[in-house]
């Protein structure tokens, strides 16, 4: 009777365990929200669970760094803008100075204007981010412009970064697409200016198709920007949702079902203040309970 009385008892005891475990296993779901705490909690689980865990953090990735491109588009179109506005007040003046009436003095004044014009190209032509120069290429920390006639000092490279999975995107302007090719700006101001100063109203006249040309030429890099500005948009879509879809299986595996883990404890409890009874009652037994 001792011996089976042993051997029952210390069955009790290992179930009691087994509850014990069970039941602060579900406290930890249901204080934490997780299924899945360690590798030993589901082993089947954790390679779904790591391929998650990396496209998210891969996602994040390429959502910061078309974040930063943008801002950087955003800049450059900005300066792209001050150039075009300064092209088209360049061509006004251009188109009044085409005027007969006009005085000598007129004409100074016109041509001096357009000197500031020339010293406001240029210090957008040399605009600087960061202490880094954004119109010059690979040549971030040399002056793009410089001289007179003004001459481009950068490199015709475009600047590359990885927005997806083999996908690539380009990130900059240089200073010659921008700025002298294929008619260069500087040059028709200065042709402008000089036409003012000496009060040739036919050499004005024919600096209009040239205004005309460079006006177009910042225009059609500010198009080129545009449009990359919304592949970026479409692609940081498609990485939000690919994130989104990944943020849902990670939380298939990893999270807890808090209803049935509530309903989980209520039963686990009840399993173990029976068997806590049960053995309570076995552990009190005695030789004299069989006589």
């Amino acid at each position: 009777m001792k011996i089976t009385q042993m051997a029952t008892y210390r069955s009790l005891q290992y179930n009691l365990g087994k509850n014990s475990d069970s039941l602060n296993k579900l406290y930890e779901q249901a204080a934490t929200g997780k299924q899945l705490e360690r590798a030993s909690d589901d082993p089947s689980g954790l390679s779904p669970l790591f391929s998650s865990r990396t496209q998210i953090e891969t996602s994040d990735r390429y959502l910061e760094t078309i974040a930063t491109t943008q801002d950087n588009l955003d800049i450059v179109d900005g300066y792209l803008d001050s150039a075009e506005s300064l092209l088209v007040r360049a061509k006004e003046i251009a188109i009044y100075g085409v005027n007969d009436s006009l005085s000598d003095e007129d004409m100074q004044t016109l041509a001096a204007e357009v000197v500031q014009l020339q010293s406001a190209l240029l210090d957008i032509a040399n605009a600087k981010v960061d202490s880094k120069y954004i119109f010059a290429g690979y040549a971030e920390t040399t002056l793009p412009f410089s001289g007179d006639p003004v001459v481009y000092n950068g490199t015709d490279d475009h600047k590359l970064v990885e927005t997806s999975a083999g996908q690539t995107v380009q990130t900059n302007l240089t200073g010659n697409e921008v700025f002298m090719e294929p008619v260069d700006m500087f040059a028709v101001l200065s042709d402008l200016e000089a036409a003012l100063s000496s009060a040739d109203g036919d050499a004005v006249e024919a600096e209009l198709d040239n205004l005309e040309a460079v006006a177009e030429q910042v225009r059609s890099k500010q198009s080129e920007m545009g449009n990359i500005n919304s592949h970026l948009d479409d692609v940081s879509s498609l990485t939000e949702n690919i994130k989104l879809q990944m943020q849902e299986r990670l939380s298939s595996y990893e999270d807890a079902d808090i209803v049935a883990v509530m309903t989980g404890i209520t039963q686990a409890e009840q399993a173990y203040e029976a068997a806590l009874s049960v053995s309570a009652r076995v552990s009190s037994l005695s030789i004299l309970d069989y006589l």
